[in-house]
């Protein structure tokens, strides 16, 4: 078998709320994932060129408007295809009072469909990098977290932040959901993973559990 390279993730703050976009790939590949891309798609394209890479599919780990902004730019200027739980699919078509909220505060987007579902236990593929999905409802019906079992490397979206966890006050939030996704899946991963949330600086399952008490 060949040695996998070495996972390279990207960090780009965009938009009011400062929502982490990552650019996900592995040496070796010239095909990156682009998770979250809430806002500024001509930057989010830069760092693809800057790194040589092109956009192998746009990953949304929920359907929250300030972590979609970029979606349908993103896939006009790269081709690549749109991904979402599918519970939270109908959120990137449906206009909706935060989204305006949001667009007031300098959020632009469209609203359009998915090209595909996920559920928890895909397997989706982006050049040399497969993510597994983890289901992770609770901030919204269909959050998903990205895990990567050989990187020890999870996106947690706005399930999980570094001494936070993601609000359960907007419409379809549910806090017994969410913190049974934090107790349960997330913190059924190897301790040493590394978090990277949807906001914030990254962590770990470790210093999470401890600041939990778990």
């Amino acid at each position: 078998m060949a040695e996998m390279g070495t996972l390279r993730v990207d960090r780009i703050p965009v938009g009011p709320l400062s929502t982490n976009c990552y650019v996900v790939w592995r040496d070796g590949s010239n095909v990156a994932a682009v998770i979250d891309p809430a806002a500024d798609p001509a930057r989010i394209v830069g760092r693809l060129e800057r790194n040589g890479l092109s956009c192998g599919a746009i990953i949304n780990t929920h359907g929250h408007p300030d972590h979609i902004g970029a979606n349908g730019a993103l896939r006009r200027l790269t081709g690549a295809r749109i991904y979402v739980g599918a519970e939270d699919c109908h959120m990137l078509a449906c206009p909706d009072d935060m989204f305006r909220v949001l667009a007031r505060s300098g959020v632009e987007g469209d609203k359009l469909d998915a090209d595909e579902v996920l559920v928890d236990g895909d397997r989706l593929r982006v050049g040399d990098a497969e993510f597994v999905v983890l289901a992770t409802p609770g901030h919204t019906p269909g959050g998903i977290s990205l895990w990567l079992p050989d990187d020890l490397a999870v996106f947690s979206g706005d399930t999980l932040f570094k001494m936070g966890v993601g609000r359960t006050d907007f419409a379809g939030g549910d806090e017994a959901a969410l913190f049974d996704s934090i107790y349960r899946v997330l913190f059924g991963l190897d301790e040493r993973a590394k978090v990277y949330p949807g906001h914030g600086p990254d962590t770990t399952i470790a210093a999470e559990m401890a600041w939990h008490g778990r």
